[in-house]
């Protein structure tokens, strides 16, 4: 799956976000920088059958993609999805063991390259 795959499965699953994939055409982590604060938005109003439709796609892109759409995923969603709210906590359960590794794969290799942990790193 490359980052057309990836914009085509987001947008016919979620159409709202046409606009703002347009807007960044060809810039695949500002197009997954939107997936994430769309993600993010749906976590703290507790629409968690949205949460779980986007963890599926990013695990989807994560686990089918080329491997710039696996580094964007990792870059530009995982490492910024905060998780520490109760509404977080309670979408963290939804995430897939396939993505939720990843996520901490990248919390580890951050926390080595700076030396502490990322405010989004709540494990």
């Amino acid at each position: 799956m490359d980052a057309a795959a990836f914009q085509k499965l987001v947008l016919n699953e979620f159409p709202v976000l046409r606009e703002d994939f347009e807007e960044w055409d060809n810039l695949v982590h500002l197009q997954i920088m939107e997936f994430l604060g769309f993600t993010q938005a749906a976590i703290e109003a507790g629409s968690y059958d949205v949460v779980s439709k986007c963890f599926e796609i990013a695990n989807t892109a994560l686990s089918q993609g080329n491997d710039g759409l696996r580094n964007a995923i990792c870059v530009s969603y995982l490492a910024h999805l905060d998780l520490r709210s109760d509404a977080g906590n309670e979408a963290a359960h939804l995430m897939p063991a396939e993505l939720e590794r990843a996520r901490n794969d990248v919390f580890d290799y951050v926390e080595q390259l700076i030396g502490r942990k990322r405010p989004e790193d709540n494990r």
